[in-house]
């Protein structure tokens, strides 16, 4: 592939949420490791452009071809022709059909290069170099050898030439691969909700946004049943004049009163209070980080850490064709269910607005600090901008949020006090703790002993998802690679959604909200066992039997996952859970 082309959708979408997500990944690679993502140049939103692609240019790679004839087996390379491609049968032996050579080299910093016959060290020359696999499938059992000479010599990959590896030593070295293979390339991603662009750019202008976003999340007075396009900059500048009745509004109150709904004295009342009303409201909005800080106790830096994830919980459920469980009368069974799983609301959005976003690869490895996140090649026609491939789906969700005071309660029940904050209402200084307890801890690597706290909540949280998942999967009769999760961890928050542009899985979700949501439940509650217990059970505690998922359903690589969180049992980290979520009364 030598080149991506596609459609520039930075008029469309919020750069900089996309690009502070991005941040938030990388920050797990030191540096050095991610020389052009580093944190300044992600807080420039001009040097990238996010692209819907639309067209590959692609390339023939390896130009590197080998001869099928057993007994030549000699390997041509064309690397340095740019047209010049070899006929269909062997130049020397004039018997074997050449193929193209199915090996490369990789490095961990993004080098890749063709497998190339070496120079014999006793005839000089590479001609009659022949690639000999010796019955082997692996490259360890292969040998060059000169068919002019009969010298052979190991296949070696050698040290890379295009950087200079912290450490050098084995790091240094390359590898041979198959050049299809997925250790060749890996694409680095991230996924959030699209913020729409134009609907809440005035409301994102706001300074303290954030504090908005959390205090709508807190059901907080004053912000519960305002939609977020109704906080402007404009409303925080208005003086009492500007206070009053909107053209609308006084028009609506004089038609009332024209057709005898309203007196002259009911109009005048109906006028002073909105008019109260909004002041309240302006007063609201003006105070709410001083406000929001001493209710929760959580300082003002942490809801600015956490005002994305804050952003993404409520918008969803300002949509009007969103659907929760809890409003609804004539499904007590399944509310009961519900709150026996320690869930304190179940949303149904059928437009969830997911963006997958591509930043970035690596070969060889993925894992942080252990390879380098190598940008894709700058956009000619864009302004030589970094480019970031996009794909938006809009599809249903299922959105679980879970009980913040059964999950401390929980936590004091396996023996992990939590220190809860110092605010001055007790509910709301309660669900701040966890946007607390997720600041700057990176997720996706294991959470060890030492963060104790977080590997609970966060396990708890993931495994549970897992399960939703597959056993959503299941009763939707979909492929479980169909359903991919969500996790908003701050928020005590889960989503499951349909990640697929079109097709049957459309409408899967709304159906199993509207006809299976008991038995999705129950089912979730009964997946106690793995077919491989004990041992699962005894060790890790999660398997691909139980609760792994697919690397497109998981952006977590499946870590920090464990039945015992629901369940009890053994956990590699924190040797036992005594008491499960799914276990307290």
């Amino acid at each position: 592939m030598k080149e991506i082309r596609g459609e520039s959708l930075n008029s469309e979408l919020n750069t900089e949420m996309l690009l502070t997500r991005i941040s938030e990944e990388v920050r797990a690679w030191r540096e050095e490791f991610r020389p052009v993502l580093r944190d300044d140049v992600l807080q420039d939103p001009r040097r990238f452009v996010l692209l819907d692609p639309k067209e590959v240019k692609a390339e023939l790679f390896p130009k590197v071809f080998w001869c099928q004839n057993r007994s030549c087996g000699r390997v041509f390379d064309y690397s340095r022709s740019d047209d010049e491609l070899p006929q269909r049968r062997c130049r020397i032996c004039r018997i074997g059909s050449l193929v193209q050579l199915r090996f490369v080299k990789v490095h961990r910093c993004g080098a890749l290069q063709a497998l190339r016959p070496p120079v014999c060290r006793q005839c000089h020359a590479s001609d009659h170099m022949a690639l000999d696999t010796r019955g082997s499938e692996r490259v360890a059992g292969f040998q060059w050898i000169c068919r002019r000479c009969n010298r052979t010599s190991n296949v070696f990959a050698g040290y890379c030439t295009e950087c200079q590896w912290p450490g050098g030593g084995t790091l240094g070295r390359m590898s041979i691969q198959v050049h299809r293979a997925g250790s060749t390339f890996y694409p680095h991603t991230t996924v959030l909700l699209n913020i729409p662009r134009g609907q809440l750019d005035a409301f994102l202008s706001l300074p303290e946004w954030p504090a908005v976003a959390a205090a709508k999340f807190l059901s907080m007075p004053g912000f519960h049943n305002r939609a977020l396009s109704s906080f402007t900059p404009v409303s925080h500048q208005q003086d009492d004049q500007d206070v009053g009745l909107s053209n609308t509004e006084l028009e609506d109150l004089l038609e009332r009163q024209a057709r005898g709904e309203l007196t002259p004295a009911q109009v005048v009342e109906a006028m002073q209070a909105i008019s109260q009303r909004r002041q309240q409201q302006q007063q609201a909005s003006t105070d709410v980080v001083r406000t929001l800080v001493q209710q929760t106790g959580v300082e003002w830096p942490f809801w600015q850490h956490a005002g994305q994830e804050m952003l993404e919980v409520v918008m969803p459920k300002e949509e009007a064709s969103h659907m929760e469980l809890f409003d609804n009368r004539h499904r007590a069974d399944t509310v009961q269910i519900a709150h026996r799983l320690g869930i304190s609301e179940l949303t149904l959005v059928p437009d969830y607005p997911v963006i997958t976003a591509t930043y970035g690869f690596s070969r060889s490895e993925y894992s942080p600090n252990e390879c380098r996140i190598n940008p894709f090649s700058p956009q000619r026609s864009y302004e030589g901008r970094f480019p970031i491939f996009v794909d938006q789906v809009q599809a249903d969700a299922l959105l679980v949020s879970l009980d913040a005071d059964r999950v401390l309660t929980w936590l004091e029940r396996n023996g992990h006090t939590p220190t809860l904050p110092n605010g001055t209402d007790k509910d709301l200084a309660r669900r701040a703790y966890f946007v607390r307890l997720f600041d700057a801890t990176q997720l996706r690597q294991t959470l060890m002993e030492d963060q104790a706290q977080a590997r609970l909540v966060f396990g708890l949280l993931h495994t549970l998802s897992h399960l939703c998942v597959r056993q959503a999967a299941l009763l939707c009769g979909l492929d479980r690679t169909s359903l991919s999760e969500y996790l908003m961890p701050k928020a005590l928050t889960l989503a499951i959604y349909c990640n697929h542009r079109f097709g049957a899985t459309i409408g899967a979700l709304t159906a199993l909200f509207e006809q299976s949501l008991a038995e999705w439940l129950n089912t979730v509650r009964d997946t106690r066992r793995c077919v491989y217990d004990p041992v699962c059970h005894d060790h890790e505690g999660a398997c691909h039997a139980c609760a792994h998922l697919a690397e497109t359903s998981c952006r977590f690589f499946n870590l920090n996952l464990n039945g015992a969180f629901l369940f009890g049992g053994h956990d590699p980290q924190l040797a036992n859970v005594e008491v499960g979520y799914f276990d307290l009364p």
